[in-house]
């Protein structure tokens, strides 16, 4: 172990024994924290990491208490008896469960210091020992991870703004050893996506000068995944952001944000039924009113971050001006919730006039000739011929597939089917990492009731690759009740040619 995570791993000791620790005493807490949240790799001591593990095993069989009895059963059926020993066995975490009686109101303490060691570890990754060396007011030890992903984040960011469009005579094979040089120190990485590292891997985040698509059906939560990755991404960067709705209300909006924050923040509940039916508890107006204030700490107060448009005739041409208007004002990032041709347009069909108005967003968006250099998402909704399509592609799109030209990321999202399940005739195999093989393997998703995975396509991927150049699809688990779209892994779909 290198010696600056032994130091790293020394400072987190005791977040990470005391969180493993409430874990066994109360097993119900896995049931809070899944595996794609909170697993072995996210622990830097390997007893705890291992502890924790083990944990979760007994938790997945039932077990409600663990005596040495269910413990060593597990320990045997996991063939992890080495480590066992090695750790200290059985008396290792009953001292612990005991040791943490009283700590049960520090859980969510434990965990957020912990994530914020693994963010850390990432950072360092990429930037090296400056992370962990104090300098005038940066001082990571008393940071919370939000603060140090935002300041880390936006020095970033600041190495690829460039505000100059300015049409300049270049020689191609001039300069190559700078440009080497120029892209190794000064990346192109956009906003990441929420809580979403593969995701946000795939095409480098959101970047400026790009329009990224998002595809799904009628009633599939395009709004609710929006809502997010990319709103609550804004939120936490402190990011302004532009939403053009035509479709969803400002209130709807809000009870989704609500919901969100509830899932990703607070880990409350309150029934989404229950946002429009009112006649709240007063444990629900408590939730409530908490996931709002965790809301406002994580953006610092800022209310007016967020600009929200409502347009009640979705015209091209109002749109272009909205844009303008809010981009001379500083907000370079925008949403459209939903993108579709124009109303009351009958020189062309509506297909035609829908590629035409993409055409318009793209030059609003792109970083020159004329563009404002905008980072511009836009939901669409896929057509209902596609809903027999197994391998999403532009096709999915049906008359208007043009618009894939304007667009720098396609992203197209559907359900899993049911025959993409374990035991089906199409079943997926999707790549996950298991923690006691110490490995990535490939395994089929089994039918959870009230749950459905989710698939996202990349058809088109000019900041990476995209289905067709070796990307493969990623696979999702939402939560609607609570807006959580968590990252399972990869899988590949293959192309049946069914478009």
């Amino acid at each position: 172990m290198t010696e600056w995570k032994e130091k790293l791993s020394r400072e987190v000791v005791a977040a990470e024994g005391y969180l493993t620790g409430l874990f066994w005493r109360n097993p119900d807490n896995y049931n809070f924290y899944p595996e794609e949240k909170i697993n072995y790799k996210s622990f830097l001591n390997p007893v705890y990491g291992f502890y924790f593990s083990l944990g979760r095993k007994l938790s997945e069989k039932g077990i409600k208490v663990f005596d040495d009895i269910s413990v060593s059963q597990v320990v045997n059926e996991t063939n992890t008896g080495n480590a066992y020993g090695k750790y200290g066995g059985y008396q290792t975490m009953n001292e612990l469960s005991s040791e943490v009686k009283d700590k049960d109101e520090n859980l969510d303490a434990y965990y957020s210091e912990i994530k914020k060691y693994n963010l850390i570890v990432g950072l360092i990754g990429y930037l090296g020992e400056r992370v962990i060396t104090n300098e005038g007011k940066y001082n990571y030890k008393k940071m919370s991870k939000e603060q140090l992903h935002t300041y880390w984040n936006d020095k970033i960011l600041q190495l690829g703004i460039d505000g100059d469009n300015k049409y300049d005579e270049h020689y191609l094979l001039e300069g190559l050893d700078d440009e080497i040089n120029d892209w190794d120190e000064n990346p192109t990485v956009g906003l990441p996506f929420y809580e979403s590292k593969r995701m946000t891997k795939i095409t480098t985040g959101w970047d400026y000068g790009h329009v990224y698509m998002y595809g799904g059906f009628g009633g599939s939560g395009k709004t609710s995944f929006t809502v997010n990755k990319v709103i609550m991404s804004c939120i936490a960067n402190k990011e302004k952001l532009l939403v053009i709705a035509n479709e969803q209300s400002i209130g709807e909006f809000k009870k989704m944000l609500m919901i969100t924050a509830m899932g990703v923040g607070t880990k409350e509940y309150v029934d989404r039924q229950k946002l429009n039916e009112g006649g709240f508890s007063d444990q629900d107006k408590a939730k409530l009113h908490k996931a709002k204030q965790w809301i406002y700490d994580l953006c610092e107060g800022n209310e007016k971050l967020i600009t929200f448009v409502f347009m009640e005739n979705y015209i091209m041409e109002d749109v272009k001006k909205l844009v303008k208007h809010y981009a001379a004002r500083g907000i370079k990032r925008m949403i459209i919730d939903t993108g579709k041709p124009s109303e009351g347009d009958a020189s062309m069909a509506r297909w035609e006039r829908f590629v035409e108005d993409m055409k318009e967003v793209y030059k609003l968006a792109r970083p020159n000739g004329g563009g404002l250099n905008l980072a511009v998402w836009v939901n669409v909704q896929l057509a209902d011929t596609a809903l027999k399509m197994r391998f999403l592609n532009e096709y999915a799109l049906g008359d208007g597939k043009k618009i894939k030209n304007e667009a720098s990321v396609l992203i197209l999202g559907r359900f899993m089917w049911d025959d993409e399940y374990e035991g089906g005739k199409h079943e997926l195999l999707v790549n996950q990492w298991d923690d006691f093989t110490g490995d990535y393997i490939d395994k089929p998703m089994k039918r959870e009731k009230g749950h459905q995975y989710y698939l996202l396509f990349y058809s088109k991927n000019r900041r990476g690759a995209d289905n067709k150049t070796g990307q493969k699809v990623l696979v999702l688990k939402p939560y609607f009740g609570i807006n959580t779209w968590y990252e399972v892994g990869f899988t590949t779909v293959y192309d049946d040619h069914n478009y």
